[in-house]
C-alpha cells in the first residue's frame, strides 16, 4: 500500500483535508481529490502556464510543486474567484474582462491567465501595457496572440478602480461635523461677522425688534422724547 499523508488546505476559503501521497503534485490534488478542474493540466514540466493557481496569494504553477508541500496553504483557484468580495455575487471583474475583451479562443490557458491576472492586480493596481505582459509571461496562449488577454487585464483593473471609487469615494460630513456653531448656540460660543443676516451677524428681524412700538423704543423710552421732540 502506498504511503499517505493527510494534509489540510484552505482552498478558495473552504477547509479541505486530503491523504496525499508524497509524490503526488498539487494539481493532481486539486482535480482528482478536491474535484476542481478548472485547473489544467498542460506540459506537466512549468512552460505552459495553464495549471497556475495562488497559494498564499503567490502565482504558482501548481504541477510543480508537491501536494504535501503546500500543507497549511491557502490556496485559491478559478472556481474561487466568483466568491471573492469584489466578484459582488457574479463574475470577477478579470473574468467579466476576459468575457467583454474576447480574451479567450480555446480556453486551455483562460484560468492560469485569470489567476496570474488576478496576483498581477493584487499587486499593482494599475499596471501598464508592459507590466501586463511581463505578469503574463509565464502563461502560453496558442489562440489569442495575448493582445485580448492584455486588454482584458486592463478592463479589470479600470473596474476595480471605478467600483473602489463608488464604495470608498470621500465621505461627506453631516452638517453638523462641518459646520461652526456660529449662532452661539449650546455646543459652542456665539460668533459675529458684522454682516448683517450673515454668520450670527445682526439679522434684520432683530433690528425690527429694536425698532418703536406705540412710541416706545424697546428699552421703554418715548421716542419722541429721546429725538428731542423732532417729530413733533
Amino acid at each position: 500500500m502506498t504511503e499517505t499523508r493527510e494534509i489540510t488546505l484552505t482552498v478558495n476559503g473552504t477547509e479541505r483535508t486530503i491523504d496525499a501521497e508524497p509524490r503526488q503534485l498539487l494539481v493532481h490534488a486539486i482535480r482528482e481529490d478536491l474535484d476542481l478542474t478548472g485547473t489544467h493540466i498542460g506540459c506537466d514540466t512549468g512552460n505552459c502556464g495553464a495549471c497556475t493557481v495562488l497559494v498564499d496569494g503567490e502565482p504558482l504553477k501548481s504541477c510543480l510543486m508537491l501536494a504535501v508541500q503546500a500543507d497549511g496553504s491557502e490556496v485559491l483557484t478559478v472556481e474561487g474567484m466568483a466568491e471573492l468580495p469584489e466578484s459582488a455575487g457574479d463574475l470577477h471583474p478579470i473574468q467579466e474582462g476576459f468575457h467583454e475583451e474576447h480574451g479567450l479562443q480555446c480556453g486551455y490557458c483562460t484560468p492560469g491567465m485569470i489567476v496570474a491576472g488576478k496576483a498581477l492586480l493584487d499587486e499593482n493596481p494599475d499596471p501598464d501595457e508592459e507590466e501586463i505582459r511581463e505578469a503574463i509571461s509565464g502563461n502560453l496562449c496558442r489562440c489569442t496572440g495575448y493582445q485580448n488577454i492584455v486588454r482584458s487585464i486592463e478592463y479589470a483593473a479600470e473596474e476595480l478602480e471605478a467600483r473602489a471609487a463608488a464604495d470608498g469615494g470621500t465621505d461627506v460630513a453631516s452638517p453638523a461635523e462641518s459646520t461652526p456653531d456660529v449662532a452661539g448656540g449650546q455646543d459652542g460660543p456665539a460668533f459675529d461677522c458684522g454682516v448683517e443676516n450673515c454668520c450670527g451677524g445682526p439679522s434684520l428681524e432683530a433690528d425690527e425688534a429694536d425698532q418703536p412700538t406705540d412710541g416706545k423704543t424697546a428699552n421703554g423710552h418715548d421716542a419722541a422724547r429721546d429725538d428731542g421732540g423732532a417729530s413733533r
